[in-house]
């Protein structure tokens, strides 16, 4: 996104309203795309003609055995209760499109997922600043507002530890809390993290669901979540919260490291995993559109960015030679990456990524293999396309490419200022680097995976040929000679050297793309050749430690 995205949502907006999902339909549209139909009961009116009752829509959804993701799109559930910002699409004939979604806690009044306020009288503030009326119209009361509320005579909770304090989200890692007085049942109780959708500036509420495997007054088991359809909720880095059932909230202390985010599914109230899949010669080929090649010019930069994925996770990505007419997005077959037309996409997002997924049975429950990726830049976007830093009033084309691959990849945002997988970019700004812990080794856990899954009748994901890496785009090689150390040769074979132009110990490290530890052990000499004839082809991680310094170097075994 641009910054100042939410006064635009709320500027922009045909209709404001607050109000819980009482219902929910899947249908195709005219364009081939999949939505959902949400039926909204109205308790609040802050802008537009609203009456009890809306039906608005959602990009997405689950449609037989056919799942679409649009990224970053709203995704709600039945149950939901929150402010939304709705705007008619005329273009694809919707009365009422759900620009943005922002849960609230009807008994406290806290407001999740926004930055600037975490309550509903400060957020109603900032719709009456944005839209220029402070008029507030009641259509209902909410239930719950009905009902005793005794939180004023029951102690607040207490946290003492959070473990693991460093995970990754949507590969169900159970994480522990500890404490008392959460409540011997969970009942409106939940979790919150650290919004990864908005860098860690708001807490995200978990809402009572699968991600949570048990909870007692004294601890809380759950998955760490990263939930794209369905489900709003994103972990990332910082502080986590919890709300016991009578309204009460307590902070941890502590900070929990999120690596990164895989994308997962809330489906039938169960958790659902997503995989890559060999769609095209072992994985899948982009084709260009028009609008975005005659952009370029003839630059490599799709290309670029796509081997750049591919030599640092192993995911098999190719750019095909054909240029397509295509500007929009439907379950065609064909792999899109593209410019869009004008004014197709909102003026606050750079780009749309739009994934289509074939259900599979597994004995772990539905699998949804990716069998289709379109990717589609904002054609209304002040682009910089060169190999430069970008200029304050132009937007690093490279950047958002490579962001929005990450979405294909199946990873989600974080919160890291360094990584292309943050979920805002600012004029002049650039991440053009794979960050080692978020992107790559995120990216290295779902290649691996995808490629020994069961795929119900799909090809599985076949690793990329690292053969045909060009080593600059392997981050981190470039850096050799400033760290002074060498590794050689680089992709290997059976064996490869390191060589440092210091004496004394020092410790190494060989992680495989999954992080776990393949190698250990102490660099005695100038020069020490490690054999690798147990290792496997693929990527690999070396860490060189010597006291206070730290060396790392990304490595290929063809």
């Amino acid at each position: 996104m641009l910054p100042a995205a939410l006064e635009q949502q709320l500027l922009q907006a045909d209709k404001i309203l607050e109000g819980r999902v009482a219902g929910q339909s899947t249908f195709v549209g005219q364009d081939g795309s999949i939505y959902t139909k949400n039926h909204i009961e109205v308790y609040r009116v802050f802008k537009g003609s609203v009456g009890f009752d809306e039906e608005i829509i959602t990009e997405g959804g689950i449609y037989g055995d056919l799942m679409q993701v649009v990224t970053p799109s709203v995704q709600l559930h039945v149950g939901d209760y929150g402010v939304l910002a709705l705007k008619a699409d005329q273009e694809r004939s919707f009365s009422s499109v759900a620009t943005t979604f922002y849960s609230v806690d009807e008994r406290s009044g806290a407001v999740y997922g926004l930055k600037e306020t975490s309550t509903r009288e400060g957020f109603y503030e900032l719709i009456a600043r944005s839209t220029g009326s402070e008029t507030i119209e009641l259509r209902r009361i909410p239930m719950d507002l009905l009902t005793s509320d005794s939180s004023a005579e029951r102690a607040a909770p207490q946290l003492n530890s959070v473990y693991p304090l460093e995970v990754t989200a949507g590969t169900q890692t159970v994480l522990t809390i500890t404490g008392q007085g959460f409540g011997t049942e969970q009942g409106s109780g939940h979790v919150a993290f650290r919004n990864a959708d908005d860098g860690g500036q708001s807490f995200v509420a978990l809402q009572p669901g699968p991600h949570y495997l048990s909870w007692s007054d004294t601890e809380i088991q759950i998955y760490v979540p990263s939930a794209t359809l369905y489900n709003n909720v994103v972990a990332g880095t910082g502080e986590i919260q919890v709300r016991s059932d009578n309204g009460q909230t307590v902070t941890s202390a502590q900070q929990v490291t999120v690596d990164y985010a895989k994308s997962e599914v809330v489906y039938n109230q169960n958790l659902n995993s997503t995989m890559l899949v060999a769609m095209q010669n072992g994985g899948y080929e982009f084709s260009i559109n028009q609008q975005l090649n005659s952009l370029l010019g003839g630059s490599e930069m799709v290309r670029r960015s796509l081997e750049k994925w591919a030599c640092n996770t192993g995911v098999n990505y190719k750019l095909g030679e054909s240029v397509v007419p295509i500007a929009g997005w439907a379950h065609d077959d064909v792999n899109v990456f593209g410019l869009s037309n004008p004014g197709q996409l909102p003026s606050y997002l750079l780009g749309k990524t739009i994934t289509t997924f074939s259900g599979c049975g597994t004995p772990n429950g539905i699998q949804w293999n990716l069998i289709e990726v379109d990717i589609l830049l904002n054609a209304d976007i002040n682009w910089w396309t060169g190999s430069g830093q970008p200029t304050s009033d132009h937007f690093d084309m490279e950047t958002s490419i490579l962001h929005e691959l990450g979405h294909a990849h199946l990873l989600q945002h974080n919160n890291n200022e360094a990584s292309p997988m943050y979920f805002q970019l600012t004029s002049g700004a650039m991440r053009r680097d794979l960050h080692v812990q978020t992107d790559i080794e995120g990216g290295g856990f779902v290649a691996q995976q995808s490629a020994s899954a069961q795929t119900c009748g799909d090809e599985p994901h076949q690793l990329y040929d690292f053969s045909m890496c060009n080593l600059s785009l392997i981050n981190g090689l470039e850096e050799q000679e400033e760290t002074h150390l060498n590794v050689y040769p680089n992709p290997f074979q059976n064996e490869f050297t390191i060589s440092r132009d210091w004496d004394g110990q020092a410790n190494y490290v060989v992680f495989d793309a999954l992080g776990r530890t393949i190698l250990s052990g102490m660099l005695t000499a100038t020069q020490t050749v490690i054999s690798t004839s147990d290792f496997s082809s693929g990527v690999y991680l070396l860490e060189v430690r010597n006291g206070s310094d730290h060396y790392t170097q990304r490595l290929i075994k063809n």
